[in-house]
């Protein structure tokens, strides 16, 4: 029995078909019509004479992605801004301008899946700024147990044509040949680009996204746009509202199957306390996620048909130090800590693992530096 699964690989990919035909989708990026390149891409491969399957965790990386300000807050950032990760959960974030180069490393599951993460200062060299981030995530040492069993039938003995034999199940009499298990890897590779545009008092980000995920040797491509806006009513206040995958997003394999993924809705709001006379600050802020398309077994409530989830954060900044806790749409609690100034800054994040699974805890560490410092610290060293 396959058993990789659990990294959020969909029961109807190619591996568990063992196709291996020719079609393969690439995608490209240049400047602002990247947005109307990824409307157009999705246009033409949503009419493809294809086999199509709507799947939920399709493009899960995606949701695990992000630095360690933000998984310290359960990713609650719908609303609140923490950092250039944060167009991962809003695109309107996108408006606050990026000036250093960030980097971000995920160990999750005791060391079993690693990811990496780097988002780049905002490019202004276009009419609107704009916010690019790559990441990758990798599980290797998967099992690939196709092999392993000796499909002889009843008997035990191979061609003798018995009950059972090479009819692809384990049957009474048959075993399994443990020297036959071998191992792969899976990896996804993602890139995240965004803008806003300015209308009346709301920030509208979008931001486009495209997924290259191989596993064993097959391998698939996808694109999908987020749409995101934000606002703030009072002093010290933002509200946010998502829908990501707003198109259906969606994954090509090699043998043209199409996998969908679709849309999601957010709404957040966060609220900034301080102290005139102290340098001390609270930051709350909570999501909830709305699945228009039916329930699932993680809802945290229901709304008619729709399932929700919730996720909340809580910062609390003392000067250059930050204590951060969160619980995200997982309800997986975690917390963290920071350290900025200004220039740079090292932030950590520590999740916690559900109270039935065996997989352990998860913990990320994120480092961002300004470029234009660091060269001129090392003009005045040189």
């Amino acid at each position: 029995m396959n058993n990789f699964n659990v990294f959020n690989t969909p029961l109807c990919s190619p591996y568990y078909r063992g196709k291996n035909l020719f079609s393969h989708i690439e995608w490209g990026f240049s400047g602002t019509g990247i947005f109307i390149s990824g409307i157009i891409s999705i246009l033409l491969v949503s009419v493809l004479p294809a086999e199509s399957y709507w799947v939920r965790y399709g493009w899960q990386a995606f949701k695990n992605a992000g630095d360690a300000q933000s998984l310290a807050l359960g990713q609650s950032q719908t609303a609140a801004y923490t950092g250039a990760a944060s167009v991962l959960q809003n695109p309107a974030h996108a408006r606050q301008t990026v000036n250093q180069y960030l980097y971000a490393h995920q160990n999750r599951f005791a060391g079993m899946v690693n990811s990496d993460l780097l988002a780049f200062p905002t490019l202004k060299r276009f009419r609107r700024p704009v916010n690019v981030l790559l990441f990758h995530e990798g599980v290797s040492n998967i099992p690939d147990t196709r092999n392993v069993l000796l499909d002889w039938g009843l008997d035990g003995i191979p061609g003798t044509g018995d009950a059972g034999e090479n009819n692809g199940q384990l049957d009474e009499g048959e075993r399994l040949d443990a020297d036959q298990v071998s191992f792969f890897r899976q990896s996804q590779w993602g890139i995240h680009i965004s803008t806003t545009w300015q209308i009346k008092n709301w920030n509208i980000g979008v931001g486009v996204k495209g997924l290259f995920h191989s596993l064993a040797e097959h391998y698939a491509t996808g694109i999908g746009i987020d749409v995101g806006a934000s606002t703030s009513f009072w002093k010290g206040n933002t509200v946010g509202l998502v829908i990501t995958d707003a198109t259906t997003s969606w994954l090509v394999w090699e043998n043209g199957s199409i996998e969908r993924f679709s849309p999601e809705l957010l709404a957040g709001i966060a609220q900034e306390v301080g102290f005139s006379k102290i340098p001390l600050s609270f930051t709350i802020m909570a999501d909830v996620a709305l699945d228009p398309f039916g329930r699932g077994m993680d809802e945290d409530f229901q709304l008619g048909a729709m399932g929700g989830r919730y996720r909340a954060g809580l910062e609390i900044q003392y000067k250059k130090f930050a204590l951060r806790f969160g619980r995200g749409l997982n309800a997986l609690t975690s917390a963290g800590l920071g350290l900025d100034w200004g220039h740079m800054a090292i932030h950590y994040a520590f999740t916690t693992s559900a109270n039935s699974s065996f997989l352990g805890d998860s913990h990320l560490l994120s480092f961002s530096l300004e470029p234009k410092w660091l060269a001129k610290q090392m003009g005045k060293v040189l």
